[in-house]
């Protein structure tokens, strides 16, 4: 295992120093007298922790150096055939760079290299593999793909086929890198209709057969298993370790089949699509075991001398999830004024009802956990505005992009006595991102605020990125998290100790 991991670090290092030194990788070549097109590009990031103490959760100076080579290429096989294939390594020489350094090794954050130093499995490598036929008014795909039904920009509500790869926290947050494909089939049918209130009318349909179940990836808990972005959940002393769990995934062909129908049209100017899906939900639901924490192995202390606690979890299950769903999007034409550029608003809107749920009841009176699973109908529904204004005395010459987000959660029968552990019967959060440009759009500033008004949470990030040319992207800019309840830490106050700033280099070919 340790050869092949060399083998793979070995073969990245020097595809990377091949690509990035040459810009040989032609946009375009002729094969059996078809094209084929080949992009691609290569990032080389890292992120320096801004901690005045040396916390168990985090790690002082450079705590990562992520690496992202992405290729990408089609090929026109017939005039209505078409083959579309992706793939990534993803490598952190974090786990190179600290090798055998003390304070990583005392704190754990070594036994998380099997896990986060070199992604290696093969739904990781290769992203997208698919066939798209597109005969007359259909459309037909198959294989490895993304579907997306979202209008929203940060917040996922009508995004649920694919599942999120978020080990990493919040800096590795690339379209490439964050979504899974899965393996799907889709068809399409636009039907010619036109009317002066009816237009650009389909239907689509996906199936998933769940020839490989593949489920969200999130951030682990314990530095053994989650690395860098371990939260930091108060035990009054402990640390929190990495879960002891038993979840049952849905058996390959036979459980977990999926279907989703989508019919979108532009009507009366808006783009409006209807949603409804009936598969299996990507996270899943689990009780946990009294006792709540064990110790193991009990000679394995932290280097504050605490003990490490690690959770068990007896069972758990991927819950169906059923939907139906309604997305808007609609330029608000009204409010196009020539004082703030002459731009309308785009108003984005997503509702969702998903019925029969299952969640985890927890009876808070009991001294040991008392869960059980239980349903309740859960609605989800959000709303976007996207806007370019013109504010002279900050930039004279390009516009501001300010994109303001709400979102709003309801448990509909949320349990009188017991409680939902992270969710309550109300959940909001808000949303809020500004950014232009200077010197003819190679040099782009942008602020963004992410706030959880049921905990009192923030995480907050500046970037600054710089546009050299076509091939050349650099990124410098810094995040902070933030929760007033210190007492009870929920979501972002969960990564209180993981402000940093950070770096990015991206070279792009094709």
């Amino acid at each position: 295992m340790k050869k092949r991991r060399f083998l793979i670090l070995f073969l990245i290092a020097g595809l990377t120093i091949t690509l990035t030194c040459s810009s040989a990788m032609a946009e375009e070549f002729s094969v059996l007298g078809r094209p084929l097109h080949l992009f691609g590009y290569v990032t080389q990031g890292g992120s320096f922790a801004l901690v005045d103490k040396d916390k168990y959760d985090t790690e002082k100076g450079l705590n990562s150096a992520l690496m992202n080579l992405f290729l990408e290429g089609d090929y026109e096989i017939a005039k209505d055939l078409k083959f579309y294939g992706a793939g990534m390594l993803t490598v952190d020489w974090i786990y190179q760079l600290k090798h055998k350094d003390s304070s990583w090794d005392e704190k754990l954050f070594s036994k998380s290299k099997s896990k986060l130093n070199v992604d290696d499995k093969y739904y990781m490598l290769m992203k997208e593999a698919r066939l798209t036929w597109t005969p007359g008014d259909f459309m037909f795909r198959a294989g490895k793909q993304i579907v997306s039904w979202g209008e929203l920009f940060a917040f996922r509500i009508m995004d649920q086929i694919n599942p999120l790869d978020q080990r990493r926290g919040f800096l590795d947050v690339e379209f490439e890198t964050t979504i899974i494909p899965i393996w799907l089939m889709r068809a399409d049918y636009y039907p010619k209709i036109k009317s002066s209130w009816l237009q650009d009318l389909g239907f689509e349909f996906v199936y998933n057969p769940n020839a490989d179940f593949i489920p969200n990836l999130g951030i682990q808990t314990g530095n053994d298993e989650g690395g860098i972005w371990a939260p930091n959940v108060p035990l009054g002393g402990p640390h929190l370790g990495s879960a002891i769990s038993y979840i049952k995934t849905p058996e390959r062909w036979k459980e977990g089949n999926e279907f989703g129908f989508r019919v979108k049209a532009n009507m009366f100017g808006a783009i409006t699509t209807l949603n409804a899906f009936y598969g299996r939900d990507n996270s899943p639901v689990a009780l946990s075991a009294p006792p709540f924490v064990a110790v193991i192995p009990p000679d394995i202390t932290a280097p504050d001398g605490e003990l490490i606690l690690h959770p068990v979890q007896n069972k758990g299950k991927y819950p169906l999830l059923r939907f139906v769903g309604l997305t808007i999007a609609k330029e608000l034409t009204p409010l196009r004024v020539s004082f703030l550029g002459d731009v309308a608003p785009t108003v984005y809107w997503e509702a969702l009802y998903a019925h029969d749920s299952t969640f985890v009841f927890n009876n808070p009176l009991s001294p040991f956990p008392d869960q059980r699973y239980g349903k309740s109908d859960d609605f989800r529904t959000g709303i976007q505005v996207a806007w370019k204004v013109k504010i002279p005395f900050l930039n004279p010459r390009t516009y501001f992009s300010i994109t303001p987000e709400f979102i709003y959660r309801r448990i509909m029968d949320y349990p009188s006595i017991e409680n939902i552990p992270g969710l309550e019967k109300d959940n909001y959060q808000t949303f809020l991102t500004v950014s232009t440009s200077y010197f003819h759009n190679k040099l782009t500033p942008s602020v963004t605020w992410i706030y959880d008004i049921n905990s009192k949470s923030s995480y907050n990030i500046f970037k600054l990125v710089y546009d050299l040319d076509y091939h050349w992207h650099f990124t410098l800019g810094a995040q902070f998290f933030h929760g007033s309840r210190k007492d009870d830490m929920k979501v972002f106050q969960l990564f209180d100790n993981k402000d940093q700033i950070f770096f990015k280099v991206s070279y792009k070919w094709g």
